[in-house]
């Protein structure tokens, strides 16, 4: 995904890409099959391991955001201040 669209969904969280819900009711936003990672989360596209542990998914490599917190592709900032 070349563009991402930030949105905000029900709760107040913020997510990139079209929100999809996962088989256990939780959102997950970008591209790719929405797929379980080994930790129990889900994730769109092959999941990918962050160095703090975490999955992310596969839309690009893994990289650290300037708040410490890791994303795939370029860091965006949403409105809320979270790294996405």
């Amino acid at each position: 995904m070349t563009t991402k669209s930030i949105r905000m969904l029900p709760d107040g969280h913020f997510i990139a890409g079209a929100p999809r819900r996962a088989p256990d009711g939780t959102i997950v936003g970008g591209e790719g099959p929405i797929t379980r990672a080994p930790d129990g989360t889900y994730v769109a596209g092959t999941p990918q391991r962050a160095p703090d542990g975490s999955y992310k998914g596969g839309g690009g490599p893994v990289r650290m955001a300037p708040d410490g917190t890791f994303v795939v592709g370029p860091a965006r900032l949403a409105p809320d201040g979270t790294y996405l």
